[in-house]
C-alpha cells in the first residue's frame, strides 16, 4: 500500500556520512568478484544516513551485477531483543505485491479467462463505472477511482489498529461512496484500490482463493520458495520486527509487526526476503511465465509527474524508473524495493523495517546506489 510513485524521486546527492550502524553484519553472496571497495564505502554510506534520518532500526541490500556483487545487512531486527538485521529475515513487502497479483492475472489472460478489454461490471457492477473500466485499466492505475487508503476512516482506524477487521468487500463499499476522482483511461494516478479489485476478480476467474492461485501458478514456477501469500498477521521465521513511528516519521517508534493481510491484500500483503527479491527483480522485468505478446503489453507505461528527476511510469503491475525496472512497497513496519537494469543486467533490492503506508526509504537510497554505481541509468529513460 504505497503511493509513493507518484512523489517526485529525491535523487540529488548531498555529502554523505559515512556511517555504519551498530551490530552490521556483512554477509558473502556466491559473485565471483565483489563490488569494489570505494563502492562499499559508498553504499554503506547511503545506508548510515538513511538509518540516521529515518530512524530506520535495520536495513539490508544486495547488489548484483557487471559492476560486482554486495549484500549486507545493517542495525538491528527486533529493537526489544537488540538481535541483529539479517539478510534472511523475512519482511512485508508491501505493494511489491501487486507485481505478483498482476502476473496471476495476466496468465488468466494467456489462458483465455480474462481479456484486458473486458470491463469489469461482469465482476463488480456496482462499482462507480464499472461499465466502462476494464481489466487494463486497473492494471496501469489509470481507472481513475478513489483510493479506499485515502479514505479517512479507513486512514484513522487502520493506523490506531493495525489488525483491524476488514475485507476486499469493504474496498467495493468504500468505492460505491466515493466519487471517481477521473474518467477511465484518462490519466496514471497510484490507486491501491485497483489491486483489491483485481484480487476479487481473479478469484472469480480462477475459481481460486488469490493466495491458492498466485502460490500455485506464479510462486512456485518462479521457485520463490521464501515468499508467500499469507492469511495471518503471523510471519514466518526468521522475520524482522516492522515499526511504524507516525506518518512523519517523528513520533516514538511502535512495534507494527503485526498486520491483517485482509486490509492491503492483493495490494500489498505478500511476505518475502531480501534474497527471494534479488531473484525475483530479474524475473519481472524479462517477463518470466509470460507469453512475449502479453509483456510487450505490460512493458506498455504512463506517465507520474517527478519534476527534475528520472522519468517515472507504470505498466501492467510493474514500474520504471529511468531504465529500471521492478517495484517498490511501503506498509506499516516495512518499505522495500526491487529494481533490475535490462542493459546492464544489474539488480538493486532492499529492505527496512519502519515505515508507514506511505513511506520510501528503500526508493530513495536505490536512486542514489543506482545513480553511483550506473549514472546513464536513472535520465529520461525508456519506455
Amino acid at each position: 500500500m504505497d503511493r509513493s510513485p507518484a512523489r517526485p524521486l529525491a535523487i540529488g546527492f548531498a555529502s554523505l556520512v559515512a556511517l555504519v550502524a551498530a551490530f552490521a553484519l556483512v554477509v558473502g553472496t556466491a559473485a565471483a568478484r565483489p563490488l569494489p571497495a570505494k563502492d562499499r564505502e559508498f553504499v554503506d554510506g547511503v545506508v548510515g544516513k538513511a538509518m540516521e534520518g529515518e530512524r530506520l532500526p535495520g536495513v539490508s541490500v544486495t547488489i548484483t551485477g557487471p559492476r560486482g556483487d554486495y549484500t549486507r545487512a545493517y542495525g538491528v531486527g527486533d529493537r526489544a531483543a537488540g538481535a541483529p538485521y539479517k539478510v534472511a529475515d523475512h519482511v512485508r513487502i508491501a505493494s511489491i505485491t501487486k507485481t505478483f497479483t498482476a502476473t496471476a492475472i495476466l496468465l488468466q489472460v494467456a489462458k483465455g479467462k480474462l481479456s484486458l478489454e473486458d470491463t469489469i461490471d461482469k465482476w463488480l457492477p456496482t462499482v462507480p463505472n464499472a461499465n466502462r473500466i476494464t481489466v487494463r485499466d486497473l492494471l496501469a492505475m489509470r481507472s481513475g477511482l478513489y483510493d479506499f487508503t485515502a479514505e479517512p476512516r479507513f486512514l484513522r482506524e487502520f493506523t490506531e489498529n493495525p489488525m483491524m477487521k476488514f475485507s476486499p468487500w469493504d474496498v467495493v463499499k468504500i468505492e460505491e461512496t466515493h466519487k471517481p476522482v477521473a474518467e477511465p483511461d484518462s490519466v496514471t494516478k497510484y490507486t491501491d484500490s485497483n489491486y483489491v479489485l483485481l484480487g476479487l476478480i481473479l478469484e472469480k476467474v480462477s475459481g481460486e482463493t488469490v493466495e491458492k492461485n498466485i502460490t500455485k501458478e506464479v510462486l512456485r514456477p518462479l521457485g520463490l520458495k521464501h515468499t508467500t501469500f499469507p492469511t495471518t498477521a503471523g510471519m514466518p521465521k526468521p522475520f524482522a520486527h516492522g515499526y511504524f513511528a507516525g506518518d512523519e516519521g517523528n513520533e516514538k517508534i511502535r512495534d507494527y509487526t503485526a498486520v491483517n493481510p485482509k486490509v492491503a491484500w492483493t495490494a500489498g500483503a505478500m511476505v518475502s526476503t531480501l534474497g527471494d527479491l534479488r531473484k525475483y527483480g530479474r524475473q519481472l522485468a524479462m517477463g518470466a511465465l509470460l507469453p512475449p505478446s502479453l509483456q510487450a503489453e505490460r512493458l506498455k507505461f504512463g506517465d507520474f509527474p517527478n519534476p527534475g528527476g528520472p522519468s517515472v511510469g507504470y505498466g501492467l503491475g510493474i514500474l520504471h524508473v529511468g531504465n529500471w525496472l521492478g517495484h517498490d512497497g511501503a506498509i506499516f513496519g516495512f518499505s522495500t524495493i526491487t529494481m533490475y537494469e535490462p542493459e546492464s543486467g544489474m539488480t538493486i533490492a532492499a529492505t527496512a523495517n519502519l515505515s508507514s503506508n506511505f513511506s520510501t526509504p528503500t526508493l530513495t537510497m536505490f536512486s542514489l546506489i543506482a545513480k553511483r554505481l550506473d549514472p546513464g541509468s536513472l535520465v529520461a529513460g525508456k519506455k
